[in-house]
């Protein structure tokens, strides 16, 4: 019995010690960019993960863009590109602060990248922030219009879909 208590607490020490990293503090003024460290956001997403893609994320002219899916109607699949920003881990936590899936600013793997406007901001969280914490589902979280949930990366597809039907 008490190897197995000891057991778990070297388990829980290890866990507090790999996760306790100090988050970087940028002492640059600026905080905002187009420039990303990382193409790990490149691809498609969902918020249901059994629907198809609904946004594009794509790496532009040094920076990324991001694309929605047009109506069934509309000559094309998707919409002209929109450059998205790329803030650092820091930054954008602001978008995620208030939360009902246990979302800590250290489950955030680096940068984060926002529309202009703030409407829609998509994080790349750490494995195992998402093997531990049984509220996240996915390796990215997304704050649409001030909602923070879990957002799926899937194959990218031109399907058609009805916005409305499909969610």
């Amino acid at each position: 019995m008490k190897l197995i208590f000891f057991a778990n607490v070297v388990f829980i020490m290890v866990m507090l010690v790999a996760c306790g990293d100090e988050p970087a503090v940028s002492t640059s003024a600026k905080t905002a960019t187009t420039d990303p460290k990382q193409d790990f956001y490149i691809g498609c997403y969902t918020i249901d993960k059994n629907t198809p893609a609904s946004i594009k994320i794509s790496q532009a002219q040094g920076g990324y863009k991001m694309q929605m899916k047009e109506p069934n109607d509309a000559a094309k699949a998707w919409d002209t590109p929109e450059p998205l920003l790329v803030l650092t881990k820091q930054d954008g936590w602001k978008y995620f602060s208030t939360n009902a899936i246990n979302l800590s600013v250290n489950d955030i793997t680096d940068q984060v990248i926002v529309r202009p406007d703030g409407l829609l901001v998509i994080a790349k969280l750490h494995d195992a922030s998402t093997n531990t914490n049984p509220m996240l589902d996915s390796r990215y979280a997304v704050a649409l219009m001030g909602a923070v949930n879990t957002i799926y990366q899937v194959a990218c597809d031109d399907k058609r879909i009805n916005l409305i039907q499909e969610f």
